[in-house]
């Protein structure tokens, strides 16, 4: 019994080290993730000049997370659909900068709502 004891105790102890020391391949991956959702959510009351600004910085959170994905891709195991949807949050990023620095609406209005 005496031996048990510090037997089991070494086990347990060895597994949670193992656990605490496991980390996903990619830790960077979802952190520029959630920093670009961040910034992506402008705030339609600011000025011109920090909407844009705003607008900026959301396009670079996402060109940064699409230059990670696609130099850790092997390593991360990136399918080929999420590079796909990071792009395009990524063209859309840039095309809502674009229309907003230019002092358009960040998406065009439909064509049945513009009269001719």
């Amino acid at each position: 019994m005496r031996i048990l004891v510090p037997v089991l105790a070494a086990l347990a102890l060895a597994g949670s080290c193992r656990e605490a020391g496991a980390q996903a391949p990619c830790p960077e991956l979802p952190r520029l993730r959630s920093e670009a959702v961040e910034a992506s959510k402008p705030t339609a009351r600011a000025l011109m000049s920090d909407r844009c600004d705003a607008y900026i910085r959301a396009s670079r959170a996402w060109s940064a997370v699409v230059d990670y994905a696609n130099d850790h891709r092997d390593v991360c195991e990136i399918s080929d659909r999420l590079l796909g949807d990071l792009e395009t949050y990524r063209r859309e990023a840039a095309a809502a900068r674009n229309n907003v620095c230019a002092g358009r609406p960040v998406r065009p209005f439909p064509a049945d709502i513009i009269s001719q």
